[in-house]
């Protein structure tokens, strides 16, 4: 029968009835494991419910155009709302304002910029208006609003204030900018500096591998090289950056050797920073009396970089006052082969420079800075102290920082050049932020204060720098000097112009140097001095010594002074590398000896980790007289091992206990590591009872021999 019997359906009806709720138990199981599969191979969940509380916005303004109003062109501000919570933002109003009273001074600027305060005293006015759009979690949203020029017409020159509202979710926003009605350009010339320098990671220089990684195309020398490239900007070069890739010679890499080219051929005027950038105000701070250097770099030449090498000169540029003359030749081969290695002067050279400049890192300077360096004296005259305006006054109350003064200035004397501290603060974040709305702000502020400059001094100079802590792509770069090139209507100039004519007479405040940065230079001192008693070990001393001074001066380095976390894991880096190198020759802790003879070498090993070998004196003393021990012994101990040393030593008694202290010490008498005591256990009557059971072994067996010989004689007779 088929299995659609109508004798056999009731059976099966009641079979499927029964069977209903196991297939559904077994249903839901399924469904139950096929949930987290299917979430596991990307299945959409269900929509998280939103979060319910207010989104956390943060407003943006700032006009383009650098904030300059140019007559019949439309002002492009610019407006974003940036959500940094997970609660979307609904869309919603701009309204764009200012005042019909511009802000007079630079305390106004600033207070304004930090908190773009509702003065009663000013009419605001409408000046545009847009809307937002809705801003997701995690997201920016920005608008563009275009404002008639003919809002500003018939405005007198000045700073006006820009307001930006924001109907947020949740409440109400404003951010602030301002925009600059020009005046008549300033007469005065313009000077701008940009610091070439680079950190090295330890080694006092920059290496191969280093000057490979920032002089290819998309390192940070390269591109900060091309940025100045075709500017006015004036050059503050490190000159350990330039020895870097001098002291390689040939074996350089080649976006080295080309970067240095461009260098040397820019026609921008320049001037050589302290090596390394060593912060000069925190030297004189800690009261030395002329700024440290190098001594030389010839521990660093590669000699194989100059051997049959000859090195062209730079064809000389031509182009503004300061032009670079070509730099010194580079030392070539003689007819016999032999290698004139270049000189300190010839390694660190920069080009033509039009005077010795000192440049503080920015804060660090104030009157007694500027007094200390003015007495030094210098191949170019008496030296220039370039400080920023914030030491500009006679106290520390009657001025803000950035308060406008002439770039040209002589203080009881001393040529001093005053940095516009505001504009410079504002170029060097335009030059480093990445966001293009917070550029945009910053070039604007920059402006702001070139124009109340201008309007203070109309024919003074200006001087703005890109501090030393710029790590910037090369627009950020460009379009901050091209802004700064244009502050009041200035056009930037060369060094030389800058600071012709006589120069004004103005007061300076005292600058206290951070004290953590003084100790650290006082610590260093004291650490070099112990180095350079270590290295009267070796042959040439210089091949820790230079480095040590070089390392250390850029640990004090200038660009450091921003980032004080940084700068001490610097210093501590530093100081530990140097304890390392102090404790790299050393005697090995050996182990108690017993001494079984009444005299005898005793070996002793001496460990030397330096790539150099060294000359030592062992000096060997007892506790007492039970021991007589050469007290010197010279040792010459290998590069990277472990050198055995025999020392001498008779014992005074058949037995007993003592002690040997062991001491490593220079040639001139300097004490290297820390002495050593070793435990002897003298057992000197051991030789005694040794000889005499030898005497009484050879003794028996020469009877024994002798009793031998005569058996076998007597033995022979009987045959």
């Amino acid at each position: 029968m088929t299995p659609h019997s109508p004798a056999l359906a009731p059976v099966h009806r009641t079979r499927r009835t029964a069977a209903v709720p196991a297939v559904l138990v077994t249903v839901l199981a399924l469904l139950l494991m096929l949930v987290p599969v299917s979430a596991a191979r990307g299945a959409t969940p269900s929509p998280t419910p939103s979060p319910t509380g207010s989104p956390v916005l943060s407003l943006r303004v700032a006009p383009g155009a650098a904030g300059v109003i140019t007559a019949d062109q439309p002002v492009i501000v610019t407006v974003s709302a940036q959500n940094t919570s997970d609660t979307p933002a609904a869309a919603g109003a701009v309204r764009l304002s200012s005042s019909l009273r511009p802000l007079a001074t630079r305390t106004e600027v600033q207070s304004w910029l930090a908190a773009a305060p509702t003065d009663a005293s000013r009419t605001e006015v409408p000046v545009g208006a847009g809307e937002l759009a809705a801003v997701a979690p995690q997201q920016t949203s920005g608008t563009s609003i275009t404002v008639d020029p003919a809002v500003f017409a018939g405005r007198a020159p000045g700073v006006y204030p820009l307001r930006a509202d924001y109907d947020a979710t949740g409440g109400a926003l404003s951010a602030a900018s301002v925009v600059i009605v020009p005046s008549s350009p300033g007469t005065g010339a313009l000077g701008v500096v940009v610091p070439i320098v680079a950190t090295p990671s330890g080694s006092g220089l920059l290496t191969a591998a280093e000057l490979s990684e920032l002089t290819a195309t998309d390192g940070e020398l390269r591109k900060l090289l091309d940025a100045v490239t075709g500017t006015s900007a004036i050059l503050a070069i490190d000159p350990a950056v330039v020895a870097a890739v001098r002291v390689l010679g040939t074996t350089a890499p080649a976006t080295a050797k080309t970067w240095l080219a461009d260098l040397m051929a820019l026609p921008n005027s320049r001037f050589a920073l302290q090596f390394g950038d060593a912060d000069v105000a925190v030297q004189v701070a800690a009261g030395l009396p002329l700024p440290l250097d190098v001594p030389s770099l010839t521990p660093y030449l590669v000699s194989s970089g100059f051997a049959g090498a000859s090195e062209a000169p730079t064809p000389t540029p031509t182009s503004t006052t300061d032009t670079p003359t070509a730099p010194t030749p580079m030392p070539t081969s003689s007819a016999s082969g032999a290698v004139t290695l270049p000189t300190l002067t010839q390694l660190t050279d920069i080009g033509s420079t039009a005077a010795t400049v000192f440049w503080p890192a920015t804060g660090t300077a104030g009157s007694e800075t500027v007094a200390a360096l003015s007495g030094l004296s210098t191949d170019g005259g008496p030296p220039i102290t370039l400080v920023d305006s914030g030491a500009y006054g006679d106290d520390a109350a009657d001025r803000t920082v950035g308060d406008s003064a002439p770039a040209w200035t002589s203080v009881g004397g001393a040529r001093v050049l005053l940095a516009d501290a505001g504009a410079s603060r504002a170029l060097t974040v335009a030059a480093t932020t990445p966001t293009p709305i917070a550029r945009a702000g910053a070039l604007a502020e920059a402006n702001a204060y070139g124009a109340l400059a201008l309007a203070a001094h109309p024919g003074a100079p200006l001087l703005v720098t890109l501090d030393r802590t710029i790590a910037a792509s090369p627009e950020g770069v460009r379009i901050a000097l091209s802004s700064a090139s244009r502050l009041g209507g200035r056009t930037a100039t060369d060094l030389s112009t800058l600071t012709s004519g006589a120069p004004s007479e103005v007061a300076l405040k005292p600058a206290a140097v951070a004290t953590e940065r003084v100790g650290g230079l006082d610590a260093l001192l004291g650490d070099e001095r112990t180095l350079a008693d270590f290295a009267t070990i070796l042959a040439d001393p210089t091949v820790l010594t230079v480095p040590e001074r070089a390392a250390m001066l850029h640990v004090i380095g200038a660009g450091w002074n921003a980032t004080p976390d940084l700068a001490a894991q610097a210093l501590g880096a530093h100081r530990t590398a140097t304890q390392e190198t102090l404790a790299s020759v050393a005697i090995v802790p050996p182990s108690d000896i017993t001494l079984a003879a009444t005299s005898a070498p005793l070996a002793f090993s001496v460990r030397n980790d330096l790539r150099w070998p060294v000359t030592l004196q062992l000096i060997a003393t007892v506790t007492d007289p039970r021991m007589i021990v050469q007290n010197t012994t010279a040792v010459d101990a290998g590069a990277a091992q472990n050198t055995r040393v025999q020392v001498p030593v008779q014992a005074r008694v058949g037995s007993g206990e003592s002690s040997l202290h062991l001491q490593l010490r220079s040639p001139q008498g300097v004490a290297i590591g820390g002495p050593v005591a070793v435990h002897v256990a003298v057992r000197a009557e051991w030789e005694s009872v040794g000889v005499t059971v030898m005497v009484a072994l050879v003794a028996a067996m020469i009877v024994l021999g002798i009793v031998r010989t005569l058996r076998k004689i007597r033995r022979r007779k009987e045959s």
